[in-house]
């Protein structure tokens, strides 16, 4: 009876894997699979991960601060936004009642 040898866990870069993907969508998994010496269910994950755009990958997710920073930016927007929509609700009043006959 054969005995199956354990490898050590290897790891990979994300440049790695990415590349590997790009391998898998030009010679297909089974190739890619022989040539990079990875598993296919591996390179099957890693394919979902780094071939989904809807999914964003981690390195472009915005840091804490940097969300705090458009939380703001985004805040100083509304209030500006909601001063010019009581302005105009304002002048909106005051020309409709011009018209409606208000200054006889």
């Amino acid at each position: 009876m054969e005995e199956k040898v354990r490898r050590k866990k290897r790891s990979f870069s994300d440049e790695f894997k990415r590349e590997a993907v790009e391998l898998i969508k030009k010679i297909g998994i089974q190739k890619a699979e022989k040539e990079l010496d990875v598993g296919n269910s591996t390179l099957r994950a890693w394919r979902r991960k780094y071939d989904n755009p809807s999914q964003p990958e981690s390195s472009s997710r915005k840091s804490y601060s940097e969300l705090e920073k458009e939380v703001r930016r985004l805040n100083k927007e509304n209030g500006y936004l909601r001063e010019i929509n009581k302005v105009l609700k304002k002048s909106t009043a005051i020309f409709s009642n011009d018209h409606m006959g208000g200054l006889k």
